[in-house]
Order: C-alpha cells, then sequence, then structure tokens
C-alpha cells in the first residue's frame, strides 16, 4: 500500500501538487480571461466575504505581505474584476468590491473546478468522501492549534 511507504508530508504534497497542476491546465484552457492561482485566490476571498474586504486584512489571509497583495489586486483590478471603493468615514481605508465581470469570471472558474473535483472522485462513494473531509478538517483544526 503506496500510503504506507509515503511519508504523510510526501503524499499530502503529491496530491495538491497534481490537483493544481490540473487545475492551472483546465483554467488556461477554458477560461476567457487568465489569471494565476494567487489571483483566483484572492478574487475568491472578496467573492464569498460576507463583510467588507479591506486590503490589510487579505494579506493575513493570505499570509502574504501588504505589498505582494497590492500588486495582485492592481492587476485584478486593471483587468476590471475588482474595484476599490473608499470608506465615507476614512478615505484611508479602501474596501474592495467585485464587479459583475469579476463575477462571471468566478463563476466560470468555479465551473471548471467543479468538472475537474467531480472527475477526480470517480470510483470515489459518499461515505468515502466524507471519511476524506473529515481527516482533512480533523488536520486542520489540530494544526491550528499547534
Amino acid at each position: 500500500m503506496e500510503n504506507q511507504n509515503t511519508s504523510f508530508g510526501m503524499a499530502l504534497g503529491g496530491m495538491m501538487r497534481e490537483v493544481i497542476r490540473l487545475l492551472k491546465k483546465r483554467f488556461a484552457n477554458n477560461a476567457d480571461i487568465q489569471l494565476s492561482m494567487e489571483q483566483i485566490g484572492l478574487l475568491l476571498i472578496i467573492y464569498t466575504s460576507q463583510d467588507e474586504v479591506i486590503q490589510q486584512e487579505l494579506a493575513c489571509t493570505m499570509g502574504k505581505d501588504k505589498s505582494a497583495i497590492l500588486r495582485t489586486i492592481d492587476v485584478i483590478e486593471h483587468k476590471e474584476l475588482i474595484k476599490r471603493v473608499s470608506d465615507t468615514q476614512d478615505r484611508r481605508k479602501k474596501y474592495l468590491m467585485i464587479t459583475k465581470k469579476g463575477e462571471r469570471v468566478v463563476d466560470q472558474y468555479r465551473e471548471i473546478e467543479l468538472e475537474l473535483i467531480t472527475e477526480l472522485q470517480k470510483g470515489l462513494n459518499e461515505e468515502e468522501m466524507a471519511t476524506f473531509y473529515k481527516v482533512v478538517n480533523h488536520f486542520k483544526s489540530n494544526a491550528k492549534l499547534l
């Protein structure tokens, strides 16, 4: 059995590399607007956020420094996928909002991702997928405590 001969880190890393490789390939071949994985991630955070998104919070959420996040924001703003809006109380504070074009792009990327995930899950039943998510969440919870 492969998982007994491979370290946890190697198995997890190998799975992530393959999934990311496939996502990049699918995105490159099927998306109307080309984005890097970091740009997609940032766009998804803004898209799914229930609260107003502030640039500094994005840097913390993504584990990047503020200047790297600002460069990414500039690129996706230039592509008209997001816009910066000044706070009415504090003009120095900028909120990030997704545009209609940005929403369409996110929907397209999510559809591509869903198709890939559906293909990757073939051969696994619901119980096996539930176990997978249970293990993933267990590792995440324990990692946060360390």
